[in-house]
């Protein structure tokens, strides 16, 4: 896998490459995917996308899509959604 960074910490599951920041966290019942990315000239980081989803199936699948719109690489977007799905796992079975 090509990933610059994933960091799984307790709060939130965080994919980067590049310019590009993926953030998945919990937020009471549903699951929150952000996608952000940096201006031109690296200039300060902005939220591109949000959504919030009731369902960690349809959040998994969002950042999956997001990943893939990302890096332009659906192995990459495949990879990322099974560890997303892995640490929603996790972090349920924690809470």
């Amino acid at each position: 896998m090509m990933v610059d960074h994933i960091d799984e910490a307790a709060n939130e599951f965080i994919w980067k490459k590049g310019s590009s920041l993926i953030c998945l966290s919990r937020s009471g019942e549903s699951w929150t995917v952000e996608y952000q990315t940096s201006g031109r000239l690296l200039g300060a980081r902005r939220s591109q996308y949000q959504a919030t989803h009731r369902q960690a199936k349809l959040a998994a699948w969002d950042v999956m899509a997001r990943v893939i719109n990302a890096c332009h690489d659906e192995d990459e977007g495949l990879q990322v959604a099974l560890r997303a799905a892995q640490w929603m796992r996790r972090s349920e079975a924690g809470a």
